[in-house]
């Protein structure tokens, strides 16, 4: 392979790296908003009796939000995953980088 196309991939890849990295970043934020929304309506649900209206609206809060934040948690291994599958092809080209760059001194 040549050395400007491994080069050429091994930017692109660093670029995806990046983009997945923000994406990751901007889940956990998201994550720990939704971890406080649910602790305080957790609290607020307790000023309540168990089984009042308002009670069991923020139990339905809850739940909705445990969903959502599910969801994060599935999106987040998901570009994990990706992650490690990018860095293992970076680190494939950087070993052709390296193989033709010594080829070239070498020879």
């Amino acid at each position: 392979m040549g050395l400007l196309i491994a080069i050429a991939r091994k930017v692109q890849l660093n670029s995806q790296r990046f983009m997945y990295e923000a994406k990751l970043t901007q889940i956990s934020s998201a994550m720990s908003d939704l971890s406080a929304k649910i602790a305080d309506y957790d609290m607020l649900q307790n000023d309540f009796e168990p089984n009042s209206a308002e009670a069991k609206a923020f139990q339905e809060k809850i739940k909705r939000l445990n969903q959502v934040n599910q969801r994060l948690e599935q999106q987040m291994q998901k570009i994990q995953t990706q992650l490690k599958i990018i860095e293992a092809e970076y680190q494939t080209y950087d070993q052709i980088i390296q193989s033709n760059l010594q080829r070239m001194y070498a020879g």
